[in-house]
């Protein structure tokens, strides 16, 4: 996670010097190559919001949240004192880079590529959905954002508050998955096949996809929004992700696109988070050896993780033996990108709420830790779910004694039909974040919305807004966009639950205690 300055890419770099709402057009134009650039070559480039391969986007898109969600976490503080994502108090380098990042893969291309389609066709609904899901990423980051108001060549575009951007992206989710029907009926896309690491052009998958995204999204604002239940019961009568063969991996192999997470944690700048080992150590989890190393220190534990926020000044070399991510063992693993289990979760706690997901709670509950001992090739699940016993375990940290925590959650795994609804939830949540471990939006997400799963603080906060036991709510604007889009990201601070543009700021959807 070091070095930010050093490497962003070409497009960020020109995001951060300009505004990432300014001269969406002119980013990545080569003028030494012809202007018109096949529609199909155009949506390639807005892929890797999904996956991020390249390890400085892994960071800024897929991994920095882990800090917040209890899964991974970054043990440097990258000689900045606490300017860390682990204290909530991130430099602004860091808490500027996705918004970069995202801005600067999806918005160039996408106009390029609605004036090439004429807003028609597969390729046209493939961009949109790309750029749904990153802007459904954006909007649980930071609030507000520039969406319904955006267009081609603006310079500075308005941000619109929470409900109008959420409703804005339902609206056009719903006209891809329609397109996405009719494509899926057709079979295989040879256009978006030539250019579709995820699932080789085949649109009934995609569809799938973005039905199973329309439930996440339903789900996130469900606390909020009149119309989640609705949109959550259209999205499963349209067909989500069922089986592991439906899963969405990223894979591209070879060169610089290898697995990011691989590369980040071959850096020693990423370590298995104590609160995911803890919980899995206490339930004796068979998934641990599929996601972690073993430590190499002769700990009481074999798995060994690193509480996030720690009280010493963290460095790598402080943690080396620590357990790490499997992954670092081959670097050209496919990433993940949407788990198969996420959908039957995301089921149960519909069913929870009482709406129709054509199942039920339990039901769904167990296909997901089905799912995802399937998705990691691990067996034991019948004897695991069948645990009635076993509970999330406490921290003890070898080395740093005041580091170590003891767990505040005692849910254990069997399903119990006699538990509070309060229970119920709780035991679906952590779950599902034991099952999408490399999805740290996702846990994070459900954390700020619900306060489960019980995820373990930093020891101490770096910044005043934040209280570690509810940690960090969101991310502030970028400084680039005071510096060139100032009245209208002022008006977007005014959008806020609170009118400032805070880290401790809780977001439309989130608990507000």
């Amino acid at each position: 996670m070091n070095k930010i300055i050093k490497y962003i890419g070409a497009s960020a770099v020109i995001c951060l010097m300009a505004g990432c709402t300014t001269n969406f057009e002119d980013f990545n134009t080569n003028p030494y190559q012809p202007s018109k650039v096949p529609a199909n070559t155009l949506l390639s480039g807005m892929f890797n919001v999904y996956a991020a391969p390249m390890q400085n986007d892994c960071q800024h898109i897929n991994c920095m949240w882990a800090c917040f969600s209890g899964q991974i976490t970054a043990p440097n503080t990258w000689s900045k004192g606490e300017n860390l994502f682990a204290y909530y108090n991130a430099m602004e380098d860091h808490n500027a880079a996705t918004w970069a990042k995202i801005y600067a893969r999806i918005y160039p291309n996408f106009f390029r590529i609605e004036e090439a389609t004429e807003k028609k066709g597969v390729i046209y609904a493939m961009a949109q959905l790309t750029r749904i899901y990153a802007m459904q990423m954006m909007a649980s980051l930071q609030g507000p954002i520039p969406y319904s108001k955006v267009k081609s060549g603006d310079i500075r575009a308005a941000y619109d508050d929470e409900p109008t951007a959420w409703r804005a992206m339902f609206d056009d989710l719903d006209n891809v998955i329609t397109i996405l029907k009719s494509a899926a009926e057709l079979g295989i896309n040879q256009d978006l096949a030539a250019v579709d690491q995820f699932y080789g052009g085949n649109c009934e998958k995609w569809m799938k996809f973005a039905n199973t995204l329309k439930l996440r999204m339903a789900i996130r604002v469900s606390g909020v929004a009149d119309y989640a239940q609705a949109k959550a019961e259209e999205a499963v009568r349209g067909g989500v992700l069922e089986s592991v063969s439906d899963s969405s991996y990223d894979t591209t192999s070879s060169g610089i696109n290898e697995n990011g997470y691989a590369i980040v944690s071959g850096w020693g700048e990423v370590r298995a988070n104590a609160c995911i080992t803890s919980y899995m150590n206490g339930y004796k989890d068979p998934r641990r050896s599929a996601y972690f190393t073993k430590q190499a220190a002769g700990f009481s534990e074999d798995y060994v993780g690193v509480r996030s926020g720690s009280w010493v000044a963290p460095s790598p070399s402080d943690y080396q033996n620590y357990s790490n991510l499997m992954i670092t063992t081959d670097k050209t693993l496919p990433q993940p990108v949407m788990y198969a289990a996420e959908a039957a979760f995301l089921r149960a706690e519909g069913e929870l709420k009482g709406w129709d997901m054509q199942g039920d709670a339990e039901t769904f509950y167990e296909r997901g830790i089905r799912l995802s001992f399937e998705e990691f090739k691990v067996t034991g699940v019948d004897e695991y779910l069948a645990d009635d016993e076993s509970k999330p375990g406490n921290y003890v940290d070898p080395n740093h004694s005041a580091d170590s925590y003891s767990n505040l959650s005692t849910i254990t795994i069997k399903w119990d039909k006699n538990a509070t609804p309060e229970e119920m939830l709780e035991r679906v949540l952590t779950q599902k974040w034991i099952a999408l471990y490399l999805d740290p939006l996702n846990g994070w997400s459900d954390f700020r919305r619900t306060g489960f799963p019980k995820i373990f603080p930093a020891t101490h906060s770096a910044n005043p807004d934040c209280k570690p036991a509810r940690g960090q709510r969101r991310l502030r604007f970028a400084d680039t966009e005071y510096n060139t889009n100032k009245e209208n990201v002022e008006a977007a601070v005014t959008m806020l639950s609170d009118g400032r543009d805070s880290n401790g700021t809780d977001l439309w959807w989130a608990l507000k205690n």
